[in-house]
C-alpha cells in the first residue's frame, strides 16, 4: 500500500477530490534524512490513513502548509498520528489556527524539515517550498497548470487580495528563477516534469 506514487526518490505525490473546492488537489511528501513531510496534504479515506501510517513508520513526521486555504487535513494527520507537528508561515498563523492546531511557526528562510527552504510568495502569507535534492518547487496557489500538454501560469487574478496584481505576483515570484528548476509541482493541475525552468519563465513573462 502507498500513498500517491513517487515522482522522484523521497519526492512523491498524490490527487484527491476536495469537497470544499470541489475539484481536484494535488497534496506531496518529502522524505529526507528520516523525517517525513506532507505538504498540503488531503487523505481520502482509510486506504489514506493506513498507507500514511506505514510511511511515516519511524520517521519524525511534519505537516507543512504553503497558504492557510490548505490546511485540508491537517488537523486529522495531527490527531491520528502522535507527535506529528504543523507548520505554517508565521503571518498565516491565525487563519490556519482557525481550522488546524499550529505547532510551530516559521519565516521565509528558516530551517525546515526534510530540508525545505520556504520562498515568500504572494500574498505574503504564502510561501513556495523548494526542494534542494529534488530540485522541485512545491506551489500552493500562486502557480497553476492546465491544458494538454500541461502549461504552468499564475494563478487568476480572483484568487489574489485586492491589494496584489498579478503583475506584483509575477514580479515577486521572480527569484524563482535564480534556483536550478527541474520540476514544478502545483498543488492545482499536473506537475510539470519537463522543461520546467522554461514554462517557468514563460508563466513569469506574463
Amino acid at each position: 500500500m502507498t500513498l500517491g506514487s513517487e515522482i522522484v526518490p523521497g519526492l512523491r505525490a498524490w490527487t484527491r477530490h476536495y469537497d470544499e473546492w470541489k475539484d481536484d488537489v494535488s497534496s506531496f511528501a518529502v522524505e529526507r534524512a528520516g523525517e517525513l513531510a506532507l505538504i498540503d496534504p488531503l487523505l481520502d479515506g482509510d486506504e489514506d490513513r493506513r498507507a500514511l501510517a506505514e510511511l511515516a513508520a519511524g520517521r519524525e513526521l511534519h505537516v507543512i502548509l504553503t497558504v492557510h486555504w490548505h490546511a485540508r487535513s491537517a488537523s486529522e494527520v495531527l490527531a491520528n498520528q502522535p507527535g506529528a507537528r504543523l507548520w505554517v508561515n508565521s503571518r498565516a498563523r491565525a487563519a490556519v489556527a482557525r481550522r488546524a492546531p499550529v505547532t510551530d511557526v516559521f519565516r521565509p528562510g528558516d530551517p525546515l524539515p526534510a530540508s525545505l527552504v520556504a520562498i515568500e510568495a504572494r500574498p505574503r502569507t504564502e510561501v513556495v517550498l523548494w526542494d534542494v535534492e529534488s530540485r522541485a518547487l512545491l506551489v500552493g496557489d500562486a502557480l497553476v497548470a492546465d491544458g494538454s500538454p500541461a502549461q504552468l501560469r499564475t494563478c487568476k487574478p480572483s484568487w489574489l487580495p485586492a491589494s496584489t496584481s498579478a503583475a506584483e505576483l509575477r514580479e515577486a515570484l521572480r527569484p524563482l528563477l535564480d534556483l536550478p528548476v527541474e520540476l514544478v509541482l502545483p498543488s492545482h493541475g499536473p506537475p510539470i516534469l519537463s522543461d520546467a525552468r522554461a514554462q517557468l519563465a514563460r508563466a513569469l513573462a506574463g
